[in-house]
């Protein structure tokens, strides 16, 4: 089995999100694969196709699928491009609100970003759709940190990510509820106990922020909602459809 971090036994059993993220950078560094706590869930992370296709295998995907990236508000301002007022919503809602939001934009296809162009072939495509790539941008300390030490890496790491389940069986909120042969496949368990929105039972919201609509009503649906309606009516006046 793979090792689990706070360590199971040890006193004190407790998280401690700086050493906890570094030993995960550094599995992921190495072309590992972990399992990680975010607030919809846990999900499977790597940073290489290696990885991909070991995720792939243990959830039983099928390897044409694509695969999102787990990243930082600066990684979505570097790849996106978007007009500076749709920056504005996304870094209120995610660095000042501290909500998780999966965001849909198109990037550059003509002249990659860097961390995009250091990608081979069979990961770009399985991280891109078209001229559009999904980035979430996490909401709990573990990830915010470990997508830190990704943006200080002088490579300029990118994660990619998935549920850590069986494809079709839905999130899991405790990893005494992932699978066997899915914890099996990983390099790192990081076991932070349940998580914050288990009542919703599914992923976080998924925005199209190029035309402004809500392509998964995920957990915080309404949150979000009041947030955009309150601050940002006006990108609705821009042809946009209200959620």
């Amino acid at each position: 089995m793979p090792r689990t971090i706070p360590e199971p036994g040890n006193v004190p059993n407790v998280p401690n999100v700086p050493h906890d993220a570094r030993q995960a950078y550094q599995t992921l560094k190495s072309g590992g694969v972990i399992i990680a706590p975010t607030d919809v869930g846990y999900a499977l992370l790597t940073t290489c196709q290696a990885g991909i296709q070991r995720i792939f295998a243990a959830k039983g995907r099928q390897e044409s699928h694509n695969i999102g990236i787990i990243g930082t508000y600066l990684q979505h301002r570097e790849i996106h491009l978007l007009p500076e007022s749709k920056f504005e919503l996304t870094r209120v809602l995610t660095e000042d609100m501290g909500m998780i939001i999966g965001i849909i934009a198109k990037f550059d296809s003509r002249s990659l970003h860097p961390r995009l162009a250091v990608l081979d072939k069979a990961t770009l495509s399985q991280v891109t759709n078209g001229d559009t790539v999904s980035i979430a941008i996490p909401e709990g300390p573990f990830l915010r940190e470990l997508g830190r030490l990704c943006d200080d890496d002088p490579q300029g790491i990118l994660m990619f990510g998935t549920s850590a389940n069986l494809t079709g069986q839905g999130q899991r909120f405790r990893i005494e509820d992932v699978e066997p042969t899915v914890l099996a496949s990983v390099d790192l368990i990081v076991d932070y106990g349940l998580q914050k929105w288990h009542l919703y039972g599914c992923g976080g919201v998924n925005l199209d922020i190029e035309n402004m609509q809500v392509l998964r009503k995920g957990a915080g649906y309404e949150v979000c909602k009041d947030r955009i309606l309150r601050w940002f009516p006006r990108l609705f006046d821009e042809g946009g459809r209200r959620p």
